[in-house]
Order: C-alpha cells, then structure tokens, then sequence
C-alpha cells in the first residue's frame, strides 16, 4: 500500500514537468498601439502641376507624385509616376508630426487637416524648394487592428510540392536565395529574380500593404480583411514572383505573427505554402 501511494504522489509530482514540455501556444496578439495610428491615411493628389517633377531628393528622375501614404507605425510611401511608364514606383522612410505639418524625412514636409476624409488641401513643401498647393482625396482607417502596423521580417518558411516535395526555414527573405532553393530541387522558379530581400511588410488601416525591400524600394498594394483572411491585390511588382492566390491568413503565436499563403506559383507547376514569420518593428 506504502509503494502504490509512492507512486502515486511520484505522478503527481511529474504532472506539471509533463506538461510543461509541450506549452500551449499563445495566440493572443499582445502588442502595443502603434505610435501614429491617430495619423495614419492614404492621399490621392490630383492636379499636380508638371514644375514639381523630381523635386525631392527621393524621387525618381522626371517624376511626379501622385500619392502619400502615412502608416500607424511612423512609415510614409510615396508614390511616384513617371514619364512614359504607366506603372507607380515607391520609396519609404520616416515620419513626425507637429499639429498639420508632417516631416518627412528626405523629402520635405507636408501639410493639411487629417481630422475627416473627403477632399483637403494640401502643401507640399520638399527640401530646397517653393510650396506648391494642390488638393487630394484623403482616405481614413476602416478601423483598428492587431496586424496594422509595420512588421519585420524574422524568417520564411517554404514548402513546394511538385515532382518532388521539399520545404526550408530561411533567416529573413532573400528572395534570389529562395528562387535558387526552388530551382536547386527541380522546381520552376524566374531566372532574373533581383537579389534583394523582403525586410518589411506593412498592413494599414487603409488597406494598403507595402512590402519594403532592402535596397529602400518598395511595393503597395490593397487588401481586405475579414476576421484572419486577407484578400489581396497583387501585381508582379519588384519581387519577381507571386502566387496565383489572393488569399493569405494571419495568426499569431508567442508574441509573432504569421503571414501564411498557400498557392501555385504564377506560371509555374510549383504549388505549396509561404509562411512569414513577423515581429513588430521598433518605431523611432
């Protein structure tokens, strides 16, 4: 009786060791509100007059800009077309506020009343040069979110079934290192994928995802959420490659969040999963 109550206060004391080896994931965003996100919008300029082209020290040559996205982590985006392109190319960097001004550090600064959504007036004042007034449509959050906010690029986890199945873990996203492992293991993957990384992905309460990349360019495109799918727009754009989905799915685990897709390459045979692994980005 003595050895079988032994036993029995040995299991028990065994119990929470047991358990403790295999923890329940914490899927509970526990993040902090991002520092702008009482600032954030998306401007679509109109009527910018052509004496503004390649005015700030960010924009492409021959240039004009046609939209400003200012992100609840501090981030804005530029958005530039240029002569004889239909496409908008994008450059980012950092924002501050002080009442209606917004620095934009490398451009210049900006000016207008984000208090509602409509049309506004805005100056726009880069670095060396005149103001120039113009108006723009200015858009608001459709609301707040756990995943709006800019996020950094901790790992990316691959999966790609076809002839053969193989699946890797890699540290950030080098997009050409990706490309070569595809191909590396019978799987159809673009030659002339640049060798640049994904450092950033950014959700905004506009609907507007920016992935940054690590040569400071960077790609935008809209999206909608509906509890943890987000449906999105995507164009080729400046990482070489896409899926034929437009679905991906966020969920979070131990203070990250994962970005996952699930899909076939477009114009490949190559189908699997894309898992992001993401951790806030500091804001300073």
């Amino acid at each position: 009786m003595k050895k079988i109550l032994t036993h029995i206060l040995l299991a028990a004391a065994l119990l929470p060791l047991l358990f403790a080896c295999d923890p329940v994931p914490d899927t509970t965003p526990h993040f902090a509100e991002p520092a702008y996100v009482n600032y954030a919008c998306h401007l679509s300029i109109e009527g910018l007059k052509p004496s503004t082209k390649a005015a700030a020290t960010k924009a492409p040559v021959a240039s004009i800009l046609v939209s400003v996205e200012l992100t609840e982590s501090g981030m804005y985006v530029l958005g530039w077309l240029s002569e004889g392109e239909s496409g908008v190319s994008y450059t980012t960097g950092r924002y501050t506020v002080s009442g209606n001004e917004y620095k934009l550090a490398g451009y210049g600064t900006l000016s207008f009343d984000n208090s509602q959504a409509g049309m506004v007036t805005l100056t726009l004042k880069p670095d060396g040069k005149s103001a120039e007034v113009v108006k723009a449509k200015l858009d608001k959050p459709v609301g707040t979110n756990a995943a709006f906010r800019t996020w950094n690029v901790e790992k990316t986890r691959i999966t790609a079934q076809g002839w053969v199945t193989v699946s890797a873990e890699f540290t950030g996203c080098n997009l050409k290192e990706i490309a070569d492992f595809l191909r590396a293991n019978s799987h159809k993957a673009p030659e002339d994928v640049a060798n640049r990384s994904v450092k950033t992905i950014t959700l905004t309460g506009t609907e507007r995802m920016i992935l940054g990349y690590s040569d400071g360019s960077a790609d935008l495109n809209e999206f909608s959420l509906n509890g943890n799918v987000l449906t999105y727009t995507f164009s080729n754009g400046l990482m070489g490659f896409t899926f034929e989905t437009d679905r991906a799915v966020i969920e979070y685990e131990n203070g990250k969040c994962l970005l996952s897709i699930d899909g076939r390459i477009r114009n490949s045979t190559t189908s699997g999963s894309v898992s992001f692994v993401l951790s806030p980005a500091l804001e300073n």
